[in-house]
């Protein structure tokens, strides 16, 4: 994968290139026992094209019925991310528009990858225990992930703003160095654009390094052991620091 593809793009690729193989079409056929409207789609690039490119209605019925045949099973949770891309991507592009830098906009983007997959995971859960999916699903995923980061983001101006009226109050100036965890996702997204890991690898790190998952809150979101989830961030992580 070059440098140029958005962390969005590569997700949607993986997503496409994993929903192709023997495993990702075996699943798609056993989700779709329990959810008719998938049966007619052969692969889950198929699922992802149909509801991108689908009337908003039709489109929650396919996120909605991806989310109740299999929220807790990354490979199902990355295809509803990869499906809300265009939405995602209208917020990144609106940041680019405002002038953002590519580091920044890089972290942006990773933050709102891991914002967008916390908010299908919670509504997978909540599904399991019986609360129905919110309306306009798609809309309201993307905008519940759209409005983490801009919240977080806001938080970490004002914070900014605060060091640097005390720094000039005692006499010296701030670092200008980002925070760590906006460095990380950075460093994630480009990792991810250049192929140095792939999305399913970098996905434990983004979610507890990030996103601030507990190791236990992210297993459970990946459906994996802590200790699974333990070794596959390391392999990542010395991918990211090699």
């Amino acid at each position: 994968m070059g440098s140029s593809r958005s962390l969005l793009g590569c997700l949607s690729s993986y997503v496409e290139t994993a929903g192709s193989h023997l495993t990702g079409r075996q699943a798609l056929a056993r989700w779709a026992v329990s959810q008719t409207r998938l049966r007619r789609y052969r692969t889950l690039g198929e699922v992802v094209r149909s509801a991108r490119a689908a009337p908003s209605t039709e489109q929650d019925k396919l996120l909605g019925a991806l989310i109740a045949a299999a929220g807790a099973e990354p490979l199902a949770q990355l295809a509803v991310i990869a499906a809300l891309s265009r939405h995602l991507g209208s917020a990144i592009a609106k940041w680019r528009r405002a002038g953002t830098s590519a580091t920044d906009l890089a972290a942006l983007e990773a933050d709102l990858v891991s914002s967008c997959w916390e908010a299908v995971a919670s509504a997978a859960a909540a599904m399991t225990n019986g609360s129905p999916l919110p309306k306009r699903l798609g809309l309201a995923l993307a905008d519940q992930a759209h409005q983490a980061v801009r919240n977080a983001f806001r938080r970490d101006l004002r914070a900014s703003a605060r060091t640097t009226s005390l720094d000039q109050v005692r006499g010296h100036s701030s670092s200008d160095h980002p925070p760590v965890a906006e460095q990380l996702a950075g460093e994630i997204a480009g990792a991810v654009r250049a192929g140095r890991i792939s999305v399913s690898a970098a996905a434990p790190v983004l979610l507890t390094r990030v996103a601030g998952y507990s190791t236990a809150e992210a297993a459970r979101a990946l459906s994996q052991s802590p200790a699974t989830l333990r070794a596959v961030r390391s392999r990542a992580e010395r991918a990211l620091v090699a």
